[in-house]
């Protein structure tokens, strides 16, 4: 099976291309410069040059203040372009998965939500990728919708300074306290999810799924942990989900369950904690 990995140096692409590495894998890994999502007819003209047969769509528009202040830029990025994805994934017979996010959920059920929970996103990026779930489904019969949630990997965001993580470890060196907010949902290591997108895609069980390490906790508890994993003096004090002002809603629960994968017996996610100490030890 031959891979074509859009946006292959971003912080999730990257470890796809090192996954699909490890498996002595056929891919082609396509940068922003190699393949612009936004550009349709460039991008169908290399899939048709390239003949994949597995599209791996890990571009996003994921700036939340710039998504309220551009909500057509949202759109255009996370649904249209999607859209126009599938479409030609569908004319050349590869099969098609991309990311969604946990931002299409409101937030407000105390357990989390299933595949099977209706959406119900307060944000236009939410709103953006609810509708590039859609337009991938419906142009592609052969695509997967992977919703994820709050990640972190060694390649850091682009466009979005540190992730969780190493921002808190650089705060850690900078002050005497933390204060971190309390919203639930389940921090997640971009290598083990891209071990577990793979095993997926490398099936036919075509449908939504959602991928997210498991275990719930709250941003809050996360910190903690990390501090007290690098034997940190640092205190960390609990804070209200509005206490840091933004021009969004943010839901305050969005712990994503891995119902379908746990049908299929394909949930090959780490518990939160565990993919913590695994990605403390590489930072070492």
């Amino acid at each position: 099976m031959k891979f074509f990995v859009l946006g292959s140096d971003g912080q999730l692409g990257t470890d796809v291309v090192k996954v699909l590495g490890e498996k002595a894998a056929d891919f082609f890994p396509a940068c922003h410069k190699d393949a612009d999502i936004a550009n349709s007819q460039a991008l169908q003209s290399l899939l048709a040059r390239e003949q994949p047969d597995a599209v791996i769509n890990c571009t996003a528009f994921h700036d939340m203040n710039k998504s309220e202040e551009n909500p057509q830029l949202a759109m255009e990025t996370n649904a249209l372009a999607v859209g126009s994805l599938a479409r030609s994934c569908s004319e050349c017979g590869a099969k098609l998965m991309t990311l969604s996010s946990d931002y299409v959920f409101d937030g407000t059920r105390p357990e989390g939500y299933n595949e099977e929970d209706a959406p119900n996103p307060q944000t236009w990026y939410g709103k953006s990728k609810l509708a590039g779930e859609w337009m991938a489904r419906a142009y592609c019969k052969r695509a997967f919708v992977v919703r994820v949630q709050s990640l972190y990997g060694l390649r850091g965001p682009k466009g979005k300074g540190l992730n969780f993580i190493d921002l808190m470890l650089k705060l850690s060196q900078e002050r005497d306290e933390l204060k971190v907010d309390q919203c639930r949902m389940a921090p997640t290591w971009t290598y083990a999810l891209a071990k577990n997108m793979i095993a997926l895609m490398e099936t036919d069980l075509f449908g939504l799924y959602h991928m997210s390490c498991n275990g719930i906790t709250t941003w809050y508890e996360f910190a903690k942990k990390i501090m007290e994993l690098t034997c940190s003096p640092v205190k960390v004090t609990p804070v209200p989900n509005d206490f840091f002002p933004r021009n969004f809603k943010r839901p305050e629960n969005t712990y994503l369950i891995n119902r379908r994968l746990k049908e299929i017996n394909l949930d090959l996610m780490p518990d939160w904690e565990t993919a913590l100490k695994d990605y403390l030890k590489l930072k070492k």
